[in-house]
């Protein structure tokens, strides 16, 4: 299960679980919800803006956690995950 810090918690590290979908063509990665831009310009952009992006995908996880990707997959259901290769940034 994927741990999302809350809002005032919200820190500039990578919020990167190593399973990208960006590089398969996604605008936003299904695994830690960042755009395409913000995966790319990530080791550029300053800690602030780190910051906001962790906040923004922090309320996506507080306001809409059963239509995140791979949620049933945490919760035990059979659905196989998108093959993808992993991408820290």
């Amino acid at each position: 299960m994927r741990h999302s810090p809350s809002l005032s918690a919200a820190t500039a590290a990578s919020p990167c679980i190593g399973h990208c979908t960006t590089v398969l063509g996604d605008e936003v990665c299904r695994s830690c919800l960042r755009t395409f831009d913000e995966v790319t310009r990530w080791p550029t952009i300053s800690d602030e803006e780190r910051i906001r992006i962790n906040r923004r995908i922090a309320l996506l996880h507080s306001t809409t956690p059963s239509s995140l990707p791979y949620q049933a997959e945490s919760q035990g259901s059979s659905s196989a995950q998108p093959e993808t290769r992993p991408f820290n940034n």
